[in-house]
């Protein structure tokens, strides 16, 4: 019976040889990895031709999330899995939207990580559902901090949601230009250039 090959692509390799150990010790797998030298992907995925990628989103600066979609489209039959810390809405919407085949955490439970593994290799997919039910509180906080208006506060948490002006806008049913001020003022205020580091600073 043929095992199951899997790739580890994760820069933080004490996680990636814990990874590895504990998917060895089901019978089924066979385990490579973890790749840390984003140059050698190409090449190793060539070589050995993995069932199932696990894929980190933090790459030495790389957005594991491109990374995966270039993967995609350069070996289509391969299965990627997002395996991260990042349990945040904008980065699973960034996930579904190029065509990844699951969104876990690093701490799920194992058995998780294994029955999404066969899920995708079924060709169904393991995206994992994001339920905060303190995050309005949380936002609230997070506006009193950094001195954001109601409707800045408003804007911060619908960027937060993966959503972009336009989303925004129509939701909100404002204009495009009184959306992009807004985001503009927010950035300014916290002092950041993206939805990642806006993700960051909420979080801190």
């Amino acid at each position: 019976m043929q095992k199951i090959k899997i790739l580890i692509v994760d820069d933080h390799l004490l996680f990636g040889l814990g990874l590895k150990e504990l998917l060895l010790k089901e019978s089924g797998y066979e385990v490579t990895g973890p790749v840390t030298d984003l140059n050698e992907i190409t090449s190793i995925i060539q070589f050995i031709s993995p069932h199932v990628i696990l894929l980190d989103i933090n790459l030495n600066g790389l957005n594991g999330i491109e990374l995966g979609k270039k993967l995609k489209s350069e070996f289509g039959n391969i299965k990627i899995i997002i395996l991260t810390m990042y349990e945040h809405a904008v980065f699973l919407k960034q996930a579904k939207e190029s065509k990844m085949d699951g969104y876990l955490l690093k701490d799920s439970d194992p058995n998780v990580l294994f029955s999404g593994i066969q899920s995708v290799l079924e060709g169904g997919s393991c995206f994992l559902k994001i339920v905060d039910n303190k995050s309005s509180q949380k936002m609230n906080v997070f506006g009193d901090k950094y001195h954001l208006s109601e409707r800045e506060l408003e804007v911060a948490n619908e960027i937060c949601k993966g959503l972009n002006n336009h989303e925004i806008a129509e939701k909100l049913t404002l204009s495009y230009h009184t959306i992009k001020t807004h985001r503009k003022n927010i950035y300014t205020k916290l002092s950041v250039s993206n939805v990642p580091e806006l993700i960051e600073v909420l979080k801190s």
